[in-house]
């Protein structure tokens, strides 16, 4: 008998190990199920710890034959099935609400003429669905939760920076006339250079890093400065042969800067990461140029021009759009679509895993005016820098008067 009772335990140590190896080593899941009186149908696709990719639940449901996606970054209690109810509106907007937890933890997303649009940025263009709103429980779901609040106002060189709207991992760099400012739930300075320097073409922000050439210099330089936006380390490192200010910034790649010399027909690639500035390209080599994600040569002729890598993509899908950019994973990251309207480009957002949704986030100045991280997208509106995620809604996290005057003003934004 002992000998059996010692069998059995150690057959059931091991069923034990295996699970919790199954379980640690797992890629994640894609399951289907019901919800709601109506038995909508849900399709949960959980993505772990895939090359490239962000841990990600990948929340699709149809209602009324309209597709509704959703893509949250972080882990819920409930590990499987977390779209416990949903709550769903009919009329010029078709809406739903996914209930998680026994809340609504996104705003309502609903539906018009192929587009798709948070509640809180058509508030009032449909009086029926305000009124509708207004009966769903407000411990289930209150629509100020995704109001853009500025509250907390914490003032310093010249910027309001809304404290509450901070980001607790992120930091976000500004630059200024003699440096940058980095801003979490603070406002600090770090400054390179020892007198302002109304114009820097030559500056661009490379990942994690701000990267600039060295004006304190007049015709030409050598040292570029590196500093690490997170920290507000700043280091340098020399270039191989001095470079005419005569320059351009083509583009970023895969956080390399790429840099074209006018005047001396040479092309550099700068790694911040591990302060390489290299000599890539001249007369004789030819000079690289990225298009459509891809490398082609070019001659010293054509990038005299000032010809600029084109990081867009080409994508039949997205025909109607004017831009389109890829960032992240093919299962948890978005494509950013941008239209030309009279008032500027129209900023939309769609998962990589359903390019039929196209989310509205807002109406910007630019092209350059954004910025992706992960789940979140900075803009700037104005005077003012901007983000929006999905569980937050848009969030205005500072004011800064010289960033409706300054086009030459950069920001990102880095996750500590």
């Amino acid at each position: 008998m002992k000998k059996k009772y010692k069998i059995v335990v150690i057959a059931a140590f091991c069923i034990l190990i295996l699970i919790c190896c199954i379980r640690f080593f797992s890629k994640g899941y894609t399951i289907t199920y019901t919800v709601g009186e109506k038995k909508y149908e849900v399709k949960e696709i959980y993505t772990k710890k895939e090359k490239n990719e962000v841990d990600n639940y990948y929340i699709e449901m149809v209602v009324e034959d309209i597709p509704y996606a959703f893509q949250f970054y972080h882990d819920f209690s409930k590990k499987k099935k977390v779209i416990e109810d949903v709550i769903t509106y009919k009329g010029d907007y078709a809406c739903v609400l996914p209930i998680v937890e026994d809340k609504a933890i996104t705003d309502l997303l609903c539906y018009k003429d192929n587009r798709y649009y948070s509640y809180s940025s058509i508030i009032g263009k449909e009086k029926e669905l305000d009124a509708f709103v207004k009966t769903i429980d407000i411990n289930v779901y209150d629509k100020d939760d995704w109001l853009n609040k500025s509250t907390d106002k914490l003032s310093k060189y010249n910027i309001d920076l809304y404290t509450r709207n901070a980001v607790e991992n992120h930091t976000l760099m500004v630059t200024n006339f003699r440096g940058v400012y980095q801003i979490t739930d603070t406002i600090e300075k770090f400054s390179i250079f020892d007198k302002d320097i109304n114009r820097r073409e030559l500056n661009a922000v490379v990942g994690d890093y701000y990267v600039t050439a060295d004006y304190n210099e007049q015709q030409q330089f050598r040292t570029f400065y590196f500093l690490e936006i997170s920290t507000g380390k700043i280091s340098e490192a020399k270039a191989p042969s001095y470079i005419s200010f005569d320059s351009y910034i083509q583009g970023v790649v895969e956080d390399k800067l790429y840099l074209y010399d006018c005047d001396h027909e040479k092309q550099y690639r700068i790694t911040p990461s591990s302060k390489k500035i290299e000599e890539i390209g001249n007369e004789k080599k030819k000079i690289q140029y990225y298009t459509n994600g891809k490398w082609e040569k070019i001659t010293t002729t054509k990038a005299n021009r000032k010809l600029l890598f084109d990081t867009t993509i080409v994508d039949s899908d997205f025909g109607n759009f004017d831009y389109v950019y890829h960032v992240g994973g093919k299962k948890s990251g978005y494509y950013y679509l941008l239209k030309k309207v009279d008032s500027g480009y129209e900023l939309y957002r769609s998962p990589s895993q359903n390019k039929k949704v196209i989310l509205y986030i807002a109406t910007i100045n630019s092209k350059e005016d954004f910025y992706a991280l992960e789940d979140y997208v900075y803009f700037q509106d104005k005077n003012q820098l901007k983000y929006y995620q999905d569980e937050t809604g848009i969030r205005t996290i500072l004011n800064y008067d010289e960033l409706e005057f300054d086009d030459t003003i950069l920001f990102g934004v880095t996750q500590n």
